[in-house]
């Protein structure tokens, strides 16, 4: 081999899967829930995962809708790509844990969220700081 040439490597015949990181802000208005979708939606096809499309799609939902109804704050929605493994994260400005309600008896539509997350991701859990919270999930992928 000429040393004057450079070996392009393996990533050379791989598709540009563009940034392994996004983030939106986002504002606790009507519609964010619907922009926060259409955000993942789009990272996941940029990077080759469609069967990531819906649960990812609902994790945002979810995480959005918490925010709105409890946190009343701008939120920012990052997505990052890991080897075997979707993250996605929503920051908002509240310092107030988000609560897992186990008890599903109570006839009411509303404070599943965290359970629906839950039992799509592989992992989820939130770190509070001085400036608010971050809630995270982790959805396994096959790339």
């Amino acid at each position: 081999m000429d040393m004057s040439e450079e070996d392009p490597g393996p990533e050379a015949t791989e598709p540009d899967r563009g940034p392994v990181t996004v983030a939106q802000d986002l504002f606790p208005l009507p519609g964010a829930s619907l922009v926060a979708r259409e955000v993942v939606t789009e990272a996941c096809m940029r990077w080759g995962l469609p069967d990531a499309v819906a649960p990812a799609s609902l994790i945002v939902s979810e995480l959005v809708a918490n925010v709105v109804d409890h946190a009343h704050t701008s939120m920012t929605l990052e997505i990052a790509l890991r080897p075997g493994r979707l993250l996605i994260s929503m920051r908002d400005g509240s310092r107030v844990p988000p609560m897992l309600r186990r008890d599903t008896t109570a006839p009411s539509a509303r404070g599943r969220g965290l359970l629906l997350i839950e039992a799509v991701s592989a992992d989820w859990g939130y770190r509070l700081d001085a400036a608010g919270k971050t809630v995270w999930t982790a959805l396994e992928i096959i790339t």
